[in-house]
Formats: C-alpha cells, structure tokens, sequence
C-alpha cells in the first residue's frame, strides 16, 4: 500500500498489461510488479504491506518524493 498516491500497475512477473488504478497491489512471495504513477508533492510517503506478519516485521519503508 503506497499513501498519497495512486498508481496504475503496468506489469507483473514482466508480463506487461493494462491495470486499474489504485493505491494498493498483491505482490506474490518473490514477484515483482512494475507501476505507473505521477509523484506530485514531495514529501516522505509511507509503503507497506497490509498483511499483519508482515507488518510486524519491518515490511515497511518510506517512498520519498523531492521537488
């Protein structure tokens, strides 16, 4: 989940598609998924997963934006 931000996801696993737009994406255990978006206002965003294990354990970073 990326906060601030809408993203639209353009490939996963390197397959390259058309996705909706959102602010939240499943990425599979030791996938990859390429997004799309517009960075607007600079500022630190936070980036993390919604899974609670996760969570707890540290899945969680900060997407930083400067002008």
């Amino acid at each position: 989940h990326l906060h601030g931000h809408a993203f639209q996801v353009v490939s996963t696993g390197g397959a390259r598609f058309a996705g909706a737009v959102r602010d939240t994406v499943h990425v599979p255990p030791m996938g990859m998924v390429t997004v799309a978006l517009d960075a607007g206002e600079a500022a630190r965003w936070m980036l993390h997963c919604h899974h609670m294990p996760h969570l707890s354990t540290g899945m969680m970073t900060e997407f930083a934006v400067s002008a």
